[in-house]
C-alpha cells in the first residue's frame, strides 16, 4: 500500500471515529489553505469545532514501533527490526494549529492532537499525541475556558470555510516539492557564498560582519545565526 493510500485509509477512520460524537459539532476533512502572498499550502486532515474547542487532528497510520521524544525534529519507526526517520507530527502540527489559530483571529481555543490509528502511539509526555481508541474520550473530558455555543460553532465552520481552497492533495504535495526545492537552492547558495565568500547571485565579494553576509552590490544576504 502507498504512502497516499495508507493516509487516506487512517484518515478514513477517523472520519467513522468523529461521526460517533453525539453533542454538536462541525468537522472540516482535508482542510486546505493557500497563503495567497507565498502560494504555499497548508492541509489539515481533520478540524473538528466542538463545544470544548477547536481540534486541530494529524492522522499517523504508522506500523511497528515508534520511537521518539517530544523535542526531537525527527522520530525513527522501527518494523521488523529495520528503522526509518520519520518527521515529528507535534511539531508538525504545531504548524498547522498556529494557522487555523490565527485564522480565527486567536478567538478561540485551538488544541493540537495527533492520532496515531494502528494504537502504536509512543509515550512522549504530551497528553494529545493519544490512540484512536482514546480519541473520542480526549474530546470529552478536555477542559475548557469557555463552552462554545452552536452559533460559536456554526460561526467557526462558515470562517474557515470561507478560506478553504478546493486544490486536490496531489496538487498540495507537489506544491510541498517544489518549496523544498526552492529551499534547497537557497540553501545551496547560502553554502556557496560561506565557502567561496562570492555572492552566488552576482559574483561579487561577499562581505562577512558576525553572523551577517551580504552583497554590497546586488544587496542579497543572510544570517546564519537566523
Amino acid at each position: 500500500m502507498s504512502k497516499v493510500s495508507r493516509g487516506n485509509k487512517g484518515e478514513s477512520l477517523v472520519k467513522k471515529t468523529l461521526k460517533k460524537i453525539k453533542e454538536y459539532h462541525k468537522v472540516l476533512n482535508d482542510f486546505t489553505y493557500v497563503n495567497e502572498k507565498t502560494g504555499v499550502s497548508h492541509q489539515v486532515d481533520h478540524i473538528l469545532i466542538h463545544p470544548h474547542g477547536v481540534f486541530v487532528i494529524e492522522t499517523k497510520n504508522y506500523f511497528g514501533t515508534i520511537i521518539s521524544d517530544t523535542g526531537d525534529v525527527f522520530w525513527m519507526k522501527v518494523v521488523k527490526g529495520e528503522r526509518s526517520i520519520i518527521s515529528n507530527p507535534i511539531k508538525q502540527n504545531k504548524s498547522h494549529t498556529l494557522l487555523i489559530n490565527k485564522l480565527l483571529d486567536k478567538q478561540y481555543e485551538t488544541i493540537s492532537v495527533v492520532v496515531f490509528v494502528k494504537n502504536n502511539a509512543p509515550y512522549v509526555g504530551d497528553h494529545n499525541v493519544i490512540n484512536l481508541k482514546d480519541l473520542l474520550l480526549l474530546v470529552d473530558t478536555h477542559p475548557y475556558k469557555t463552552l462554545l455555543e452552536k452559533k460559536d460553532i456554526d460561526f467557526i465552520y462558515k470562517k474557515l470555510k470561507s478560506v478553504h481552497s478546493d486544490i486536490t492533495k496531489q496538487e498540495h504535495l507537489d506544491n510541498i516539492d517544489k518549496l523544498k526545492a526552492k529551499q534547497q537552492i537557497i540553501r545551496d547558495d547560502m553554502v556557496f557564498a560561506i565557502e567561496t565568500r562570492t555572492c552566488p547571485i552576482c559574483g561579487n565579494k561577499i562581505t562577512i560582519k558576525g553572523d551577517e553576509y551580504f552583497c554590497n552590490k546586488c544587496k542579497y544576504k543572510f544570517n546564519i545565526s537566523k
